[in-house]
């Protein structure tokens, strides 16, 4: 049986049309184009329909560029993550649907959560190869149910923990709060029922999951043993992404972990905001990467990864020079204590490699 080779990429949110980009976007594309299939997170409604749903932030973009998707080089992109929602369930679908009808297999939504779980299964280079959506962000009433339209979820309990000795001393000091996550176990048995169901009819199985947080590095509690769990599961890899920002790559049971493959495209930037939305995109890391796996009979067999950064139209370039280096390094430091080692090729790509 041939190789297989997937590519992942992190958060794509264009608000203008794609058409002719330039040399830079177009070799990042290139990457995407030469594998068998890839793979994005798709998080900007395309909808002039619906109403703004109350939550942080609200954005939208023209339908009409869902006819460029497919010219940046993916094959399946998920919607199950909290942009895609914020016009409602009627701006989520006019996406799905235009999506859809440009070419691209969507999932991660559906009119009930049977029909939003349920995973694309395509056979790609001799392989049957499963890829199933779900999101740890979940706006209110957003999350698909019985009998409701939304996205796949896993939802997350928090409680905060206090040091009392220490606020005592110290009353109003955050530093004496600690945050705990928890997935919520019904929706955990289901996701981990779905994936192990796409594994007794897959070669291949892809679990890409929208989680964590903000912009820095830091993993909130939940992910880690949600990660592991879906490997046990029986996922070959788990593909992560939200946090604007690259977080670090970890292995369980010699598969990999991609916690936040940063941004893709993220042109969010350009629509209107109040100044302290304008702030927070401001504070967004423009640096992500573009994962190529290989996959042979017994499994994954390399990991390449491809910094990139963003140009000044928020399209995606291959990072050089200082840029390679501080993803590079970023991405060492980060995945080490993950279980992974981070090494640069001369070709202008990194292997990530289990820790022995």
């Amino acid at each position: 049986m041939a190789d297989f080779s997937l590519a992942l990429t992190g958060d794509i949110l264009p608000t203008r049309r794609l058409l002719d980009p330039p040399a830079s976007a177009l070799a990042v594309y290139q990457l995407l184009h030469d594998s068998d299939l890839a793979v994005g997170n798709f998080e900007m409604p395309l909808t002039r329909g619906g109403a703004p749903v109350e939550k942080l932030l609200n954005i939208r973009a023209a339908p009409e560029i869902a006819a460029d998707v497919p010219g940046i080089g993916v094959d399946i992109v998920t919607i199950a993550n909290n942009h895609a929602v914020d016009y409602g369930w009627t701006g989520l679908d006019e996406t799905r649907r235009g999506l859809t009808d440009a070419g691209l297999r969507v999932i991660g939504a559906g009119l009930d959560q049977a029909e939003a779980s349920l995973p694309a299964v395509m056979d790609v280079a001799g392989r049957r190869v499963g890829i199933v959506a779900f999101s740890c962000l979940t706006p209110t009433g957003m999350a698909a149910g019985p009998d409701r339209p939304g996205i796949s979820p896993i939802r997350v309990e928090t409680a905060y923990e206090v040091d009392p000795w220490y606020q005592m001393e110290e009353p109003g000091d955050p530093s004496a709060i600690r945050i705990r996550t928890t997935v919520r176990a019904d929706d955990a048995a289901s996701a981990l029922a779905a994936v192990t169901a796409l594994r007794g009819r897959c070669d291949v199985v892809v679990a890409t999951i929208h989680w964590g947080f903000g912009s820095g590095e830091d993993l909130a509690e939940y992910q880690m043993p949600l990660g592991r769990a879906l490997i046990e599961a029986g996922a070959d890899i788990v593909h992560g992404h939200h946090p604007h920002a690259v977080h670090g790559i970890g292995f369980h049971r010699g598969k990999p972990i991609l916690f936040s493959l940063g941004t893709f495209i993220g042109q969010q930037v350009f629509l209107e905001a109040s100044p302290k939305v304008k702030a927070l995109w401001a504070g967004m890391s423009p640096d992500g990467y573009v994962a190529q796996t290989l996959f042979a009979d017994g499994g994954a067999i390399r990991l390449r990864v491809f910094p990139t950064t963003l140009d000044a139209e928020r399209l995606p370039m291959l990072a050089t020079g200082d840029g390679f280096h501080r993803v590079a390094d970023r991405l060492a430091r980060l995945s080490g204590p993950l279980g992974a080692e981070v090494r640069a090729d001369p070709s202008g790509f990194l292997t990530i490699t289990p820790i022995p």
